[in-house]
Order: C-alpha cells, then structure tokens, then sequence
C-alpha cells in the first residue's frame, strides 16, 4: 500500500465515502504496512478474507498479481493494474507482464509507456495513460513537516542514496565503487560533513540494511520496509544517488540533481541486454569515488549546473515518461476510470 495505490487509496478516502476499499497482502507485507496505512485489512491466507476479495467489484494491483491470476480468468472482477516502478530502466520481459492480458485496463504514465507495453510486453489488455498518481503529492507541493516528523535535520540539505535491489545477480554489490559496508558509511559520512549535508541510505524493499549506518552522525538509514511512503522522503531531497532504480523517475518532476552510479544493471548474461536500458540514465553517470565526491559537492552548491548541463536529455526522458501528464492530476484520472469502471 505505497506509490500509485495509495495515492488512489488517500484520493477516495477524501473524496467518496461511497466506496468501500480494503488493502489486501501476504502477512509479511501487512505486518510491514501496519499502521501505516489506513484501510482495514485483507489477508491473502484467509480463507474468510478471500470470500471479501471475491465479492469485489475491482481490484486494483501494483504488485504481485499473478496470486490473483485465476480470480481475474474466471471472474467478473474487474482488475486494473497499476504498477510500482517505472519501466524504463529495467524492463521487464513479458513473461513478468502476461498476466495483465486478463485485465480491465492498465493505467501507465505516458503514451510512450503505453507503446512500451504493447509492443515490447506483447500486453493485449486495454492500456490507459494517466500519468503516474504517486506523483502527484511531490508536484503539488503537498507534504508538509518531513523533517520534523523523521527527527532529520533542519538546516542540511539531503542525500539520499537509494540502490535497487540485485534481481538475478546474486553476486552483485549494492555498494559502489568495490567498498564495504564499513568503507562506504565512512566515504559518504566525510562528504556529509565536507559539504553540510545529511545522507539517507534508502535500502529497497529486497536488500538489507546498512546495519552500521547509524553509528555515523551525518548518515540516518530509512528503509523501504520501516518508511515505506517514498514520496513523502523524496519531498525533502535535494540530491538523488541511485543506480538502476525507477525511483529516479517519480524525483526527476522536482527537477532537482539526479547522479546515477556506474554499474552494470543488475541482471546476468543475456538478460543484460534484454532487460536494462542505459539510456533512460538522464543524470549525471559517475564511475568513480573521486568524481563521485567532486559531483555531489558541486551539485549541492550549485543544482543549476546540474539542469544547465542535462537539460536536453531530462526534457527528452520526461517526455517519454510522462508525456506532459506531470501535472498533478493523475490521480483524479485514476478516480474518473475507476468510477467508469464501476458503472
């Protein structure tokens, strides 16, 4: 119950006290999601809970839905998938996507993107572009008292570090450069405190955490499993690191400074190519620690030389990606299919 779900979730619960919404996982998610998130709550090994999930009128997925996939064959359920990450960096084979050929409709953030489904995916169902719902909060300007609420400093501005996780390269590091644990906390603590700035290590929902970061006094670990809201965070970053995740596309409408660590995508053999695209990396790419320092400092100080030297290619990648529909509105879009859908 994150990104494009909960912002659809968050827009009823304001809007349409005529719908009666529930939030259903696996217990190890719910456990995760607990009092984070405000629907009440469906287990998917209950038995009872499933006998609700039947009765539904729509179900609504951003992950995980081939669970789901005989209730969406066999039924008149109407299943609408919305998808967690922006596929434009790491595509997924078809294979991963087939499932969504019994859906209602697929709602994705842009034309481009609806290309991208049907004639990379082989997708067959009904694919809208909506824009991207989970955005909406960043470009309006919607957050409020982050800072506060995470006990992160007032005066700083933020790093955060958020890699992906290793897919199918089990020997992959999730550390730049060749560093360890202990190296890397200590190489991004000195830059920190070199450039008056706090460090977020953002572990995914996948990978572990940095068990010593918080033995650093510039370095504060907010996962993905403990802080599972990623646009709240995002809301107070100034500089984004990452390396092949979509989390770099739901930061680029702050256009604020994105640098992309230089690292194979984290996949093996053939599926290198089939499944990364090194375009969509719009920022800055840094292949070592020395330009990483030099880069972060820079564009901490000076975030206008970061859009002066990349314009060209950020105004190409977000018209790809959102195709003008940054606008803020994308979840009103998602409600008026919703509402279409349930006649």
């Amino acid at each position: 119950m994150h990104g494009n779900a909960l912002a659809l979730s968050d827009y009823i619960s304001e809007n349409d006290q005529s719908i009666e919404a529930y939030f259903l996982a696996f217990p190890q998610y719910l456990k995760i999601y607990k009092d984070k998130q405000d629907l009440p709550t469906l287990n998917m090994f209950s038995l009872k809970d499933m006998i609700v999930v039947a009765k539904s009128d729509v179900i609504v997925t951003n992950y995980g839905a081939l669970t789901l996939v005989l209730l969406a064959k066999l039924t008149n359920i109407k299943f609408v998938d919305v998808f967690h990450g922006i596929l434009f960096l790491k595509f997924a084979p078809p294979p991963i996507l087939h499932y969504l050929n019994d859906y209602e409709e697929v709602w994705v953030s842009s034309s481009n993107l609806k290309r991208l489904y049907v004639d990379k995916f082989g997708v067959t169902s009904k694919i809208v572009p909506t824009g991207y719902g989970r955005v909406d909060k960043l470009i309006n300007g919607s957050y409020r008292n982050v800072r506060e609420k995470y006990e992160i400093p007032l005066s700083k501005k933020i790093i955060m570090i958020a890699p992906t996780w290793k897919h199918n390269d089990p020997d992959r590091s999730l550390l730049p450069y060749g560093m360890d644990q202990k190296t890397f906390l200590a190489f991004v603590n000195k830059i920190a405190e070199e450039s008056n700035t706090h460090v977020i290590y953002r572990a995914h929902m996948l990978s572990e955490n940095l068990s010593e970061a918080n033995r650093y006094d510039n370095v504060k670990t907010m996962p993905s499993n403990d802080y599972p809201d990623t646009e709240e965070l995002l809301s107070i970053v100034d500089l984004l690191v990452t390396d092949w995740s979509s989390l770099a596309f739901d930061f680029m409408v702050l256009d604020r400074p994105v640098i992309f660590i230089d690292t194979k995508p984290p996949f093996t053999g053939d599926d290198i190519a089939k499944r990364s695209n090194p375009s969509g990396r719009f920022g800055e790419i840094i292949s070592n620690k020395d330009d990483f320092r030099k880069t972060v400092k820079l564009y901490i100080d000076e975030p206008e030389a970061y859009l002066r030297k990349h314009r060209k290619k950020i105004e190409k990648t977000k018209e790809i990606v959102y195709g003008g529909a940054d606008d803020g509105k994308a979840t009103e879009r998602y409600y008026e299919r919703l509402i279409n859908l349930i006649g």
